[in-house]
């Protein structure tokens, strides 16, 4: 019966035929030889061969061939014994290419016990870790984990006894070079028929390599996340879908309140109406670079920016959306453009402004340099810059370049350059380093300027003032003798060396000698006031005790004070004042001009104040009056020559105003600084400082 279930044969069917008809016609010879080795005395046992079926079907079957004795031994037949055996070969197949597909996988699979200790190791194993499955095997699985994580398996495989299954564990391995490789784990539980868990399978998979990119891709999120340049991703209509901190501070919105909305919005009306066009070119692949535009901040302000637009790609080369990269040029433009301006100034000066090399080549030329010389820029750039010198001082650009090459300026520095004529002018020149933003000095940009009008009345007014303080200076001293003559008869008959005045007589001598002496004083200052101008001063230097001379001139002034009812108060210094270096009279004649002033605009029963005192290395003198005081705006004028003020011609109608010219003059020489406050109605404060020790020799 198991035969026929077997092979779909009846006993009818079968019993008389030759039992070779159950061979696949390929093994028709089989059955001969394996009786062959029956009728020598040999039991065949479980041999595997293929039969076929009545269906036509093939069935893998166990043979098992004994031999038939009589009982004297005489073998006179075979007993067969045929299983089924097709199931546990489809079995044996399946784990054949199980066990195939576990060797020759990439990733590592490793089998363990419950305690750790590794039973099977893969070829991906051995590939992965570089230890041979001789190696590993026997071994606890923890000798593949690093020092600090060497109790990470025993907590997994707590899990993994509870039934658990581990999946995507991102960890780090050792392997036998010594290297750290990242590795995703999963951990499944290797259970037995009846459910009993009895170790566990490990599937290791490298993903040094994607923790790489991934980590590639989060300094890409930084760099992109902290760019100063707006970042923003779009898609192809024109939706926000990303928005980088560049974008925040460019303009002003947060990602929450622009993401998923139109670019449209930061637009303004004539960049909409080109965003179509733009994102269609985006659509065929193209790359939009440098495009600037006007765009909207959220103050209403408005922006430059120049972006660039490139499509996004997938994998396969679809372009799903754009990537815009934008930079604020705001402040970019404005540098233009007042490049622009300052290139039309320039342009359009009339003064020459020339651009040269460090080697006095010239490099530009403006009209006003064309006006002024007469060449076109084609007849002068590209030649050195001597050739509009006179031969006699070409000298002079060498000299000046070099104090350009140390970065020094030259400011107001008066030449005489050639016309394209022939005709010699006079310029006044100022030359500055021309630097690139390191602070290199890789050039020279000068401006000329036709002095010649200018110097011509320069010289005309020179020639009058030398006439003029000619003719001054003789009228002086013809003046001064006379006058000194008068002064002294007068004098001698005031001292009754030509006998006793009536009363009336001397009162109009005393009045006669002393506008004599007020004439010799103006005569005296008018020809210092000259010597001054033209540098005939002599500065004496000696050691000056300054409170012995403010102590004479204060007696004296007190006494001219008293005549008008003027109270003179003097302030002397604490202690004794140190001596200083100077000129004793020009020193004396400062005071005594200070204090003339303060008497001459000082009304009747107004008061003085006079002070000496040390200040630091310095000593200050300054005088204070209730006197009339200088109007605001005529006090720029107040240390000039001539200069009176319009309410000082009350109280002094026909002075020369040239006492403040003289003091300031005389206390400058004495490398010091002068100095006042006036209110008008209210009074002056005029004060002098001067160092105690001078700096020259």
């Amino acid at each position: 019966g198991g035969a026929a279930k077997m092979f779909g044969y009846t006993a009818q069917e079968s019993i008389g035929k030759n039992i070779s008809f159950l061979a696949p016609p390929e093994m028709q010879d089989e059955m001969p030889k394996l009786l062959e080795r029956v009728k020598a005395g040999e039991v065949i046992a479980d041999y595997d061969t293929v039969r076929v079926r009545k269906d036509g079907s093939r069935i893998d079957i166990a043979l098992s061939i004994s031999p038939i004795q009589t009982e004297d031994g005489t073998i006179i037949g075979a007993s067969l014994v045929k299983r089924d055996i097709t199931l546990s070969k489809a079995a044996e197949e399946s784990m054949r290419q199980t066990q195939l597909i576990v060797e020759n996988s990439y990733d590592a699979i490793i089998g363990e016990t419950l305690d750790a200790i590794i039973t099977g190791w893969n070829g991906g194993a051995a590939k992965m870790f570089g230890y041979t499955a001789q190696e590993s095997i026997g071994k606890n699985i923890s000798f593949l984990a690093p020092p600090e994580m060497q109790d990470e398996m025993p907590k997994l495989l707590e899990r993994i006894k509870a039934g658990e299954v581990i999946a995507d564990y991102d960890t780090v391995r050792v392997r036998k070079d010594g290297s750290r490789i990242a590795v995703a784990l999963s951990i499944s539980p290797i259970k037995t028929e009846d459910g009993a868990i009895i170790g566990a399978s490990l599937v290791k998979r490298d993903i040094t390599l994607r923790k790489g990119a991934e980590e590639s891709m989060r300094q890409i999120q930084l760099i992109v996340e902290e760019s100063h340049d707006a970042i923003i991703g779009k898609t192809l209509d024109g939706i926000i879908t990303s928005w980088n901190g560049g974008a925040v501070k460019m303009f002003g919105y947060s990602p929450s309140e622009v993401i998923g909305k139109p670019m449209t919005n930061l637009f303004t009306p004539e960049l909409k109406d080109e965003l179509p066009r733009l994102l269609e070119k985006v659509r065929r692949g193209e790359v939009i670079a440098d495009y600037d535009s006007i765009w909207l901040r959220e103050d209403g302000t408005q922006a430059n920016v120049e972006f660039s637009i490139s499509p996004v790609h997938t994998e396969d080369g679809t372009i799903i959306g754009a990537s815009l990269v934008g930079r604020d040029i705001t402040l970019r433009k404005k540098s233009e453009e007042s490049l622009r301006q300052t290139q039309l100034i320039v342009e359009n000066s009339y003064d020459a402004i020339i651009g040269e090399t460090l080697d006095g080549i010239i490099t530009t030329w403006n009209r006003g340099a064309v006006k002024m010389f007469g060449y076109s820029p084609e007849e002068a750039i590209g030649k050195p810059v001597i050739f509009l010198l006179p031969l006699e001082i070409q000298n002079e650009v060498s000299t000046l370049l070099n104090k350009i090459k140390e970065g020094e300026a030259i400011a107001d520095y008066d030449s005489v350059r050639v016309r394209k004529d022939g005709v010699q002018i006079d310029i006044a020149l100022s030359i500055s380093p021309i630097k690139t933003e390191d602070g290199t000095i890789i050039g020279a940009s000068i401006v000329e300027r036709d002095i010649t009008a200018r110097k011509k009345s320069d010289r005309q007014i020179k020639e009058l003032n030398e006439v003029r303080s000619k003719f001054i200076s003789i009228m002086s001293h013809q003046l001064r003798t006379p006058l000194t003559v008068v002064n002294w008869n007068l004098e001698s008959v005031l001292d009754g060396d030509f006998g006793k005045l009536d009363d009336t007589v001397q009162k109009f001598l005393l009045a006669t000698h002393k506008s004599s002496v007020e004439i010799t004083h103006r005569i005296h200052d008018l020809l210092t006031a000259i010597d001054i101008e033209e540098g005939r001063i002599v500065f004496e230097k000696d050691e000056v005790a300054l409170d012995s001379i403010a102590a004479a001139v204060m007696n004296e002034i007190t006494k001219r004070s008293e005549l008008k009812n003027i109270a003179c108060e003097y302030i002397a210094p604490e202690g004794d004042l140190p001596t200083i270096e100077g000129d004793g009279e020009k020193i004396r004649a400062a005071i005594n001009k200070m204090m003339e002033n303060a008497i001459i605009y000082t009304k009747e029963n107004g008061k003085i104040i006079a002070r000496l005192e040390r200040k630091g290395d310095k000593v200050r003198f300054e005088v204070k009056d209730s006197g009339v005081g200088i109007p605001t705006p005529e006090q720029h004028r107040v240390f000039t020559r001539f200069f009176r003020a319009s309410n000082a011609t009350v109280m002094q109608p026909d002075s020369f105003g040239l006492g403040l010219f003289i003091a300031k003059s005389f206390i400058e020489q004495h490398e010091g600084t002068i100095g006042f406050e006036s209110k008008e109605g209210e009074g002056s404060t005029f004060w002098f400082e001067i160092p105690m020790k001078l700096a020259h020799s």
